[in-house]
């Protein structure tokens, strides 16, 4: 019996010890227009040295007052300073397309790995086809485009191998930064708010120590 319980006691320690981080910036900053140099902006995460397990972004993205925006022109990606990850690489972007969707919207989305289909395929994926525009706002939940391709040369096709998975393991703790550029000039867009959710547990060193500790409690008060 006494074989058997440290197993569970683990299992609980690390289980008790999950935790949802949260962070917003709700500063409207607008987005260079036709230009790399983007628009960065910064989230502090003080999580206890707790490792990452899981990461969403909520993005809010739309046109500048009085102008007009085109989605395709956007390429927005999430670090920690050592990974990144690709949230939007010139939507709609493929073979015949190089200016991505001409979408005249705002988007207001969550990207999350539970999302049901890719954002760099949203049109298709909303309206059924790549050549009919949105008709209102883009919502809801998203997996990340993914691609850590050049924007000048990204397609449909191109690899997908940056997505929120790759914080997954890595310390939560510090700048999480978010960078969005607008790369062809006429429309022009702005950050309205962004929020950064992670969720968290101890790492297995620590889960491991809190469980023996638990069961050398448990000897004790048997004796």
């Amino acid at each position: 019996m006494r074989h058997l319980l440290l197993p569970a006691l683990l299992f609980t320690a690390g289980s008790a010890s999950a935790a949802l981080w949260t962070a917003s910036d709700n500063v409207v900053n607008a987005i260079p227009d036709g230009s790399s140099s983007g628009l960065a902006r910064s989230l502090t995460i003080n999580a206890g040295g707790q490792a990452v397990t899981g990461v969403e972004v909520r993005l809010n993205i739309s046109a500048t007052s009085g102008g007009s925006a085109f989605l395709g022109d956007l390429y927005v990606y999430l670090t920690n300073g050592t990974s990144l990850a690709v949230l939007a690489n010139r939507p709609g972007r493929r073979a015949g397309a190089a200016g991505g969707y001409g979408d005249d919207q705002s988007f207001n989305v969550l990207f999350s790995v539970l999302g049901t289909a890719d954002f760099h395929d949203y049109r298709l994926n909303t309206t059924g086809s790549n050549l009919l525009a949105l008709t209102g706002p883009l919502t809801g939940t998203w997996q990340p485009d993914g691609r850590p391709a050049d924007p000048g040369s990204v397609l449909d096709t191109s690899p997908r191998n940056a997505g929120l998975g790759v914080f997954n393991g890595s310390i939560a703790d510090g700048t999480w930064s978010l960078f969005a550029a607008d790369l062809s000039s006429g429309a022009t867009h702005q950050l309205n708010s962004w929020t950064l959710n992670i969720t968290t547990i101890p790492e297995p060193a620590t889960v491991t120590l809190a469980g023996a500790a638990a069961l050398l409690g448990l000897r004790r008060r048997r004796r």
